[in-house]
């Protein structure tokens, strides 16, 4: 006759309240399931079961608990002994709600000779959270380790184990498991959480993953194709860029007016100090207008005044110098690049687009800077197809970043 420790023994065998053993083969219909085999317990195991069984049957998980910490030098010499042991311990525990003897017990359990997969992978998960809380990162990591080489698809557990490697600074990891959690979410049509993505930028520029900066604010502004987002995410390029030119930043400004990321006072102005410094006054008194519209921009600072008056006033002259752009433009490809910049400024981007498409393939004028301008005039008269593969042939420098980021618009609105 079997004893009531033993009893009980074959129910903490069986499972517990985190978490049961599956059978390994499903019953036939109408089948009984076959009884557990009886614990192997060793005497001196099997002594301590009963003393800890009674204790708990009178509701003292304290005295369970005292009792087992008493036994832990106790030899676990047959193969139950290490489970049940630890199986007792998490019962008195999680009625005592006892975290660190919580975790004591799912560690044991998990580590003892005798638990099933399953029930090893569930408390795996419990033993991570646990570690976490306590800030014991590199145990809560092993666990988490484990857990995910047999759970890849777990999004939630992903993102925890990534959050512990960041407490641990293993950015390069963290980089990846917020890769691998956003791509199982976008393998399905869906987005992952916006801080995620957010994060995942910060990350890759604050610790130099160079080849991973682009790609993770594509990423972003693909899932996220809002204002804030591009003008967060082309704001953190110009940064990495260094000191950039007029001329640079004039493209700057024609990506974030497209992609509506001119959510700035900066941003105005920046955009509209370059167009009037290249020349482009009608274009830089749009986007000042569109500033003050917008109530970003103050038309009554002085600086702000000087600018619009300075813009409004040479658009007449500009335009009127067209014909002769246009006419000097055959005599130097230099000339013919500001002619086509000067058209698209007037948003004449047919005319534009002849002298762009001429001087592509000419060495005397910078052939980013003529494919992505090509590109941005293909895509305002809505030739999205010609665009893009404007934009496959810059490559190099700010203007490649910029170029990627069209690409990205171009294809959210497709």
């Amino acid at each position: 006759m079997r004893t009531i420790a033993t009893a009980l023994a074959m129910v903490l065998l069986a499972g517990s309240a985190l978490g049961t053993a599956t059978p390994a083969l499903a019953q036939k219909k109408d089948e009984k399931p076959k009884p557990p085999a009886p614990p192997k317990l060793s005497k001196p195991i099997l002594a301590v079961v009963m003393a800890v069984q009674k204790l708990q049957q009178a509701g003292d998980h304290a005295g369970a608990l005292a009792k087992l910490g008493e036994a832990a030098a106790v030899p676990r010499t047959e193969v139950d002994d290490a489970l049940i042991m630890a199986k007792l311990k998490l019962f008195s525990a999680q009625n005592v709600k006892d975290n660190v003897k919580l975790e004591e017990a799912l560690t044991e359990a998990a580590e003892a000779p005798s638990i099933t997969p399953d029930e090893k992978l569930t408390y795996s998960k419990y033993i991570a959270g646990l570690a976490t809380n306590r800030k014991d990162y590199q145990k809560a990591w092993q666990w988490y380790e484990f857990y995910l080489a047999q759970k890849t698809d777990d999004v939630d557990m992903i993102v925890q184990a990534a959050s512990v490697n960041a407490s641990l600074k293993q950015y390069a990891k963290v980089y990846d498991l917020l890769t691998k959690a956003i791509d199982i979410r976008e393998a399905k049509g869906e987005t992952g959480d916006r801080s995620w993505y957010e994060f995942r930028a910060q990350l890759a520029i604050d610790n130099k993953l160079d080849d991973k900066v682009m790609p993770s604010l594509l990423s972003w502004v693909k899932a996220f194709p809002e204002p804030k987002s591009y003008n967060l995410a082309i704001e953190l390029v110009k940064q990495r860029s260094g000191n950039l030119d007029n001329n640079t930043l004039l493209d700057f400004g024609r990506l974030m007016w497209a992609t509506g990321a001119m959510v700035t006072a900066n941003s105005f102005l920046e955009y509209a100090d370059a167009a009037l410094d290249r020349g482009m006054p009608a274009e830089a008194d749009v986007v000042l207008k569109e500033g003050i519209a917008k109530q970003l921009v103050d038309p009554t600072k002085q600086g702000i005044k000087e600018l619009l008056s300075m813009a409004t006033s040479k658009i007449a002259e500009s335009r009127a110098g067209l014909p002769g752009l246009e006419r000097d433009a055959k005599t130097s490809p230099r000339l013919a690049l500001v002619t086509a910049d000067t058209l698209s400024s007037f948003k004449q981007f047919d005319k534009a687009v002849t002298y762009y498409k001429g001087l592509v393939g000419n060495a005397a004028v910078d052939q980013d800077t003529v494919n992505l301008r090509l590109a941005m005039a293909l895509n305002s008269m809505g030739d999205k197809a010609g665009a893009r593969a404007a934009l496959a042939n810059v490559k190099a420098g700010p203007r490649s970043a910029i170029a990627r980021f069209y690409e990205v618009l171009i294809g959210n609105a497709a």
